[in-house]
C-alpha cells in the first residue's frame, strides 16, 4: 500500500532543504524550461512554482495555504520531479529514491511504499492512483536511485492548442470526440 511523505507533517524538516544550492538550482534549471518553453516567461531563484498556476484546483481550499503547495504546478510534474528527488534525498537520505515516470505522470518513489510528490498529495490524489499513473501508465520508466529525468522546454500553449485542435479533426475535416481511452471516436 502507497503512501505520501506527509508535506505538510514534515514541512520544518523539507523547508530546510529547499534553499540548498544543488535543490535550488535544479528547481531554478528545469522549471525555467517549464515557464520558458509554455510562455517564454522566466523561472528565477526565489520564486516559486505556484507563481505559475493557472489552474482552479486548489480555490475550494478553506483556511490558510500549507505551504508545501508553493512547490505546486498543475500538470507540470515532469518539470518538478528532478527538484523533488533532490530533495527527498536530503530528508529522507537513507531511502533509495527514484523517479518513476510516464506520460501521465512523474514522481518520486522510495522502491517500497512512500512516494515523495507535492503535486498529487496537494490536489488530494490517492497515493496508490498517483503511483499507478507514473508506474503503469504508457511510455513509463523506473530510473536508478538518484538518477534525474531528461526535461526539455515545455510547449508553448499557442501550439499545444494547434495540435489539439488538429488531433481533434478527423480525416474528413469533421470535429471529433475521443473517449476517455482514446479507442473510439464519435461524431459531434
Amino acid at each position: 500500500m502507497q503512501e505520501y511523505y506527509d508535506l505538510k507533517k514534515n514541512w520544518r524538516k523539507v523547508k530546510r532543504h529547499i534553499g540548498h544550492p544543488d535543490v535550488e538550482a535544479i528547481l531554478v534549471r528545469d522549471f525555467n524550461r517549464y515557464t520558458w518553453g509554455r510562455w517564454r516567461k522566466k523561472f528565477q531563484p526565489g520564486m516559486v512554482p505556484h507563481e505559475f498556476e493557472y489552474c482552479d484546483w486548489c480555490c475550494g481550499h478553506r483556511g490558510p495555504m500549507p505551504k508545501f503547495w508553493q512547490y505546486t504546478k498543475h500538470s507540470a510534474c515532469h518539470w518538478l520531479v528532478n527538484f523533488s528527488l533532490r530533495l527527498a534525498e536530503r530528508v529522507e537520505p537513507d531511502r533509495p529514491w527514484r523517479i518513476i515516470t510516464s506520460d501521465s505522470h512523474s514522481t518520486v518513489w522510495d522502491g517500497y511504499d512512500l512516494l515523495f510528490d507535492f503535486n498529487l498529495q496537494a490536489m488530494g490524489s490517492h497515493p496508490e492512483r498517483c503511483f499507478d499513473l507514473a508506474y503503469y501508465g504508457s511510455a513509463r520508466a523506473e530510473l536508478l536511485p538518484g538518477e534525474l529525468l531528461d526535461v526539455y522546454f515545455a510547449e508553448h500553449w499557442k501550439r499545444e492548442q494547434k495540435r489539439l485542435e488538429k488531433e481533434q479533426k478527423g480525416t474528413d475535416g469533421e470535429l471529433h470526440l475521443r473517449s476517455v481511452v482514446g479507442e473510439t471516436q464519435e461524431r459531434i
